[in-house]
């Protein structure tokens, strides 16, 4: 009975999630790097909202996104809320995970299609 006690009473690691163990999320800090990465996706999140904007009041230029379209269409100046709250969905995924592979690719997206949105003011 001893060893049950002294087992139940250390720190807990692990969970038991659809019958395996994986380990606690909250056990380890986002690292560093990931952080910036989060903070500079958010950034581009914002300044692709108001780049697009700014290039869809230029005559000739269209949203190339057909779902943005669909939300512009019938959102009108609403249609940045369905993109923020994706946008926010996916921060939430890059706190759980501990690769910074993902969100270095979808900066390395928007660095580009903010490139492209001030291109074409």
């Amino acid at each position: 009975m001893s060893s049950e006690k002294s087992w139940n009473s250390a720190p807990r690691r692990f969970h038991l999630r659809f019958g395996t163990v994986v380990a606690d999320p909250t056990s380890r800090p986002l690292p560093p790097l990931n952080w910036a990465l989060l903070i500079l996706f958010i950034a581009l999140q914002v300044a692709d909202v108001v780049t697009t904007n700014y290039a869809l009041a230029v005559p000739g230029n269209w949203e190339v996104n057909p779902l943005m379209e669909f939300a512009q269409a019938h959102l009108g100046p609403s249609w940045w809320i369905p993109k923020i709250a994706a946008a926010g969905l996916a921060a939430a995924v890059v706190l759980h995970t501990r690769r910074p592979w993902p969100i270095v690719c979808a900066v390395s997206y928007y660095v580009l299609i903010v490139s492209g949105n001030l291109a074409c003011l």
